[in-house]
């Protein structure tokens, strides 16, 4: 394929106008290149379900733009967010992406490769470990070591969307891959954010944040009972970990500094958020008690998968634009179309990773506000969406 690929790392919860637009900005600097996106699928990074389902959000990117959809293993997006953002940029490589496209607040390309280049240093390393063993939190340590280098940096690096381009940029140098990066700068002004329309949706039924069909369709799967209830998922939640001892907790490998012990201590809570609130601390992050809580779920007891998976190793296709369908013959890596045929012929490792996918599916089923949704092994029975458009 002589044209440039372009990857990108997604959540699209749901797929927004701010989405669209830096799609189409993609689209007006590489002309018809081919776009090719990961994406989270059945649970998202901050550790719980996704709104709507992963075939539906990816064909909605499809619509909006973008040329192919492919799932982002559950056991890469439950991580924290400079490892979902290491394990994003390695699949996206993997595939043969010769571009990294994401949206931040402010900074540029060059700005986020200094910073990059510079937390690769032996100085920065140093600067980092003195300020940890100040007592700083983790982040507040990174803070002050990159502020050695450049206080601009370092504050600008504190806004969300500047720092996971921070963490790809440093993951593409690290590794040497042979991948050039493409900012576009989210609108601040009108600052559509995907927080804001899953907030609408729940508590209105709507949205005018979506494009037009996006929207319609989203309403329609809110009227029907055809979304995540996440009151049925907290109670989950605090069900499987009520189901676990104290022993079980320390053998998964989730759990630092002692953190299972506070855990185990609080499962007697009546209620999911008010247990997370009482465990978390400066420290313990909330995002970060939220993925625990989501790995423990999806997790038999015993040593957890999400403590060091392996790099994610074949690409599983949601949804195509129809008239980009021979540029997967570029793409290295295997492309799963069939989540039976590739269960059955997969290695252990493979296997295990598609296990812990068809078990969020299943759980985010059953979390559907309508019992109509609810039903599992959706995994199995889905093909990929092609899109005629």
């Amino acid at each position: 394929m002589n044209e440039k690929s372009i990857g990108i790392i997604a959540e699209w919860n749901p797929f927004h106008l701010g989405h669209e637009y830096m799609v189409r900005s993609i689209r007006e600097a590489y002309g018809n290149s081919f776009i090719m996106a990961v994406m989270s699928g059945p649970f998202v990074q901050r550790g719980e379900p996704a709104l709507f389902d992963g075939w539906t959000r990816a064909r909605w990117a499809v619509e909006g733009g973008v040329d192919t959809v492919f799932s982002f293993p559950v056991l890469s997006v439950l991580q924290s967010a400079d490892r979902f953002a290491a394990y994003g940029v390695h699949l996206l490589a993997s595939m043969g992406a010769h571009i990294l496209a994401f949206g931040t607040e402010s900074l540029e390309a060059e700005a986020l490769l200094d910073a990059a280049s510079f937390s690769l240093t032996p100085s920065h390393k140093e600067a980092l470990h003195e300020a940890l063993g100040e007592g700083l939190s983790y982040a507040e340590a990174s803070y002050e070591a990159m502020k050695s280098h450049s206080p601009f940096l370092a504050e600008e690096l504190s806004k969300p969307n500047n720092l996971l381009g921070f963490r790809y940029a440093e993951t593409i140098l690290q590794n040497h891959f042979p991948m050039t990066i493409h900012v576009v700068h989210r609108d601040m002004e009108r600052n559509i954010s995907a927080s804001a329309a899953r907030e609408e949706l729940l508590h209105t039924g709507n949205t005018n944040l979506l494009p037009q069909k996006a929207q319609e369709e989203a309403a329609e799967l809110m009227k029907s009972g055809c979304y995540t209830d996440f009151s049925r998922y907290s109670d989950a939640c605090l069900l499987s970990s009520r189901l676990l001892s104290e022993k079980n907790l320390s053998e998964t490998g989730l759990f630092s500094e002692g953190l299972e012990h506070k855990w185990f201590r609080e499962i007697g809570n009546g209620d999911y958020e008010t247990m997370l609130r009482a465990i978390k601390s400066k420290r313990y992050l909330y995002s970060r008690l939220k993925r625990i809580g989501a790995q423990l779920l999806l997790s038999a007891p015993g040593p957890s998968p999400f403590a060091a998976p392996p790099l994610p190793s074949y690409a599983r296709l949601l949804a195509l634009r129809r008239n980009r369908s021979e540029a997967l013959n570029h793409i290295p890596l295997p492309i799963i179309t069939s989540m039976a045929r590739a269960y059955k012929k997969a290695d252990k490792e493979t296997r295990r990773s598609l296990e812990m996918d068809i078990r969020a599916s299943d759980i985010r089923a059953w979390c559907q506000h309508s019992p109509l949704y609810r039903g599992g092994r959706q995994e199995f029975y889905h093909s990929p969406l092609i899109v005629n458009k």
